[in-house]
């Protein structure tokens, strides 16, 4: 019966921590690594000591018969990324090279107020317009509540939400993008009744929780299985175990001698 009680508590623990794996951004497998120390353009209190300031980044791609050639830029510090497939820029109008440039921006366009913004805003410039869909990812801190939406804003300051999820790994945030020009991550400000941030990284605690859980299982599993063990060679007959000593032979008693005739 305990043996029963302890493999469908060590199956239980599994079943869990499946679903807690399932249940977070990917990036859960990766380990629980803290990430890179966020540059912050403008840093928070808790940050600011230790702060250094964001870098940019820039790239140059060829053409190939006319087509630009898919490529990956991204900030020297890689807290933006811009990707592309193939023809996802249309060719320059000089026929040269596409380039591409991603900065922090110190003076964005001024906030509306209808959201928070917990990353730098970069403004993503081309020397030519997107003609397909191009991958845009940011990475944010785990210093302030996560982001749960990207924003754009053109260069009239009028800013928008973009469809976003979680990106390659955690602590990243990322979208298609079918336009250039500012974009930053954040999440609804608080009164909205459709916030939906998420604090301290989101559910990052939860994996950690789980895993402890199912260590705390694995070691109360380890007593018991010493104690089963033990009584089970207590009940072994005498004589039978390897280390045992021979039981004596009973001897018989000895009949006197017939007398002859």
């Amino acid at each position: 019966m305990k043996r029963r009680v302890g493999i469908f508590v060590v199956a239980a623990a599994a079943v869990v921590y499946a679903l807690a794996a399932w249940s977070v951004a990917p990036g859960f497998y990766d380990g629980f690594a803290p990430p890179a120390p966020y540059n912050f353009v403008n840093p928070p209190a808790q940050v600011k000591a230790t702060n250094r300031l964001p870098l940019a980044g820039s790239g140059t791609v060829k053409l190939i018969n006319g087509v630009v050639q898919p490529s990956s830029v991204f900030t020297q510090d890689a807290q933006a990324r811009l990707s592309w497939v193939p023809g996802a820029f249309a060719a320059p109008s000089d026929g040269g090279s596409l380039v591409v440039e991603i900065k922090p921006v110190t003076n964005p366009p001024p906030n509306p107020g209808t959201f928070t913004l917990v990353t730098n805003v970069y403004r993503f410039t081309a020397n030519s317009k997107v003609a397909k869909d191009v991958n845009l990812a940011l990475a944010f801190s785990d210093q302030l509540p996560a982001p749960s939406t990207m924003y754009r804003a053109d260069d009239s300051g009028h800013w928008a939400a973009v469809s976003s999820d979680q990106g390659s790994s955690a602590f990243v945030i990322s979208a298609r993008v079918t336009q250039l020009g500012y974009y930053a991550a954040g999440y609804e400000s608080v009164g909205s009744t459709t916030s939906n941030a998420r604090v301290g990284g989101g559910s990052q605690w939860l994996p950690i929780a789980v895993a402890l859980a199912i260590l705390i299982v694995i070691l109360a599993g380890i007593p018991l299985a010493v104690v089963r063990r033990r009584k089970g060679g207590d009940l072994a007959p005498t004589g039978s175990g390897p280390n045992e000593p021979p039981a004596t032979p009973k001897r018989e008693p000895r009949r006197p001698p017939r007398r002859r005739t």
